[in-house]
């Protein structure tokens, strides 16, 4: 494809084998263009997903210069512009607002798509009241070869925070990237001796891409369900389509323990218990987003609703399609219409009947498939992920920039999709196929 005008760009590739955005823009006859590292192009072309009707390798997608000039080299003219993937949202809206494209400015005309230690500090603001853990952030170039930290920053910005602040925080605790995404470097730590192995683990750890994460959270473990809602940010106000119970499995990594989300079980967003809706609105309001794609993470326990963190984005590990089935609207759909063509988001048709619930279950065990596949279809379905491509064709430095792609995407060997009215019959067999450790 020689030139293109009009067209839709998106950065980075999804990792979940959904393209929701790619079918909007062909839905709408707009030429595709995906920007992407060299090596994520080839591994994704080897896991046979679908192509984009252009397909852009840039060194670095974070760098909105290097983006801006493969465009300009392929004649590329945007009208549209989002991230495919988390790790380059902040890159997308960048390079929207320098170029002057949808999203841009309905999303906010000086809105920045903040980390997770920005997100609670902008929370705290507006919204004093709403629960959240005891936390102190990190810098990584300030952890020591012990793993502790020589020198904190406090997450307001306003302060420096000696060695042995996280020592008053309460154990257990979590590690965490303040830029990562999925459970990338997420560690479950119970004293002082687990933690410094995180912090240092974590510090020399790299982001999607190969890039150095640019900060770390110490939080207290907050015990409880947790929740995540999906929705679509609109003049400022959060509509929701859906909130889903996760359940989190341990994941070891190495010696300390990791967490992998594996079951979503979603509900309508008007179902949704009101503190949670308020909490949804209070994260769009404190963050000034006023469009598009969101999704909050919470915890909830006997003491009420826990923030955890916010994405400005549609869900990935394939939430996607299950937003899409229990809401009866198709989420990307609405955040592209919402973007390109100004249309508010619309509301779940009416069918006469209440809409059936629903779940997935993302498979890192070979059991887990075989449990699946002995329940009966057309209730549970099971998608078996293509092999994982192997290391031949790539430099060193290449599998390096793949790393995490590789230790966290390709453990996924398949998803399972239950469907059926009643909500319980939906749970049992999904932590039946989860298998003992999520409780089936």
């Amino acid at each position: 494809m020689a030139g293109a005008r009009d067209a839709f760009v998106q950065i980075g590739a999804t990792r979940d084998g959904l393209d929701p955005y790619l079918h909007c823009a062909r839905r709408r006859g707009m030429p595709a263009v995906l920007v992407e590292t060299p090596a994520y192009l080839r591994w994704r072309r080897r896991l046979n997903r679908l192509p984009f009707d252009l397909e852009l390798a840039v060194a670095d997608p974070d760098d909105t210069g290097q983006v801006g000039s493969a465009l300009r080299a392929a004649q590329v003219v945007p009208a549209l512009v989002l991230a495919g993937f988390d790790r380059y949202v902040p890159t997308a809206f960048r390079f929207a607002r320098a170029a002057h494209v949808a999203p841009w400015p309905y999303t906010g005309r000086h809105f920045t798509p903040v980390d997770k230690a920005r997100q609670r500090a902008a929370l705290r603001r507006h919204a004093p009241e709403a629960l959240q853990p005891g936390y102190v952030q990190v810098a990584p170039a300030a952890v020591g070869t012990d793993g502790e930290e020589a020198d904190g920053h406090g997450a307001d910005g306003r302060g420096t925070y000696g060695p042995d602040l996280p020592a008053a925080l309460a154990f257990p605790q979590v590690v965490k990237p303040v830029d990562g995404a999925g459970g990338l470097g997420v560690t479950l730590v119970r004293n002082s001796a687990e933690r410094a192995l995180a912090l240092r683990d974590a510090a020399a750890a790299v982001n999607y891409g190969g890039a150095a994460f640019s900060g770390l959270l110490v939080e207290e473990h907050v015990p409880g369900t947790e929740y995540s809602v999906q929705g679509i940010a609109w003049d400022g106000r959060a509509r929701l389509l859906t909130f889903c119970e996760k359940v989190v499995l341990p994941e070891r990594n190495g010696t300390l323990q990791g967490f992998r989300e594996t079951c979503h079980l979603a509900a309508p967003g008007p179902a949704a218990p009101p503190g949670l809706t308020a909490l949804a609105q209070d994260c769009v309001s404190a963050t000034g987003y006023a469009e598009g794609p969101f999704h909050v993470d919470v915890i909830k326990n006997d003491r009420g609703l826990f923030f955890i963190e916010m994405g400005f984005r549609l869900s990935g590990f394939g939430l996607e399609a299950l937003v899409t089935r229990v809401s009866g609207l198709n989420w990307a759909e609405q955040a592209f219409a919402a973007h390109l063509e100004r249309k508010a988001p619309g509301r779940p048709p009416d069918t006469g009947r209440r809409r059936p619930a629903a779940g997935q279950l993302l498979v890192t065990d070979p059991r887990q498939l075989a449990r699946a596949e002995t329940l009966p279809a057309p209730q549970v379905h099971v998608q078996v992920s293509p092999p994982v491509p192997g290391p031949d064709g790539f430099t060193e430095r290449e599998l390096a920039g793949l790393a995490s792609d590789r230790r966290r995407h390709a453990a996924v060997l398949g998803r399972v999709t239950v469907e059926h009215d009643d909500p319980a019959w939906v749970r049992d067999r999904l932590l039946y196929c989860a298998g003992e450790e999520a409780g089936g």
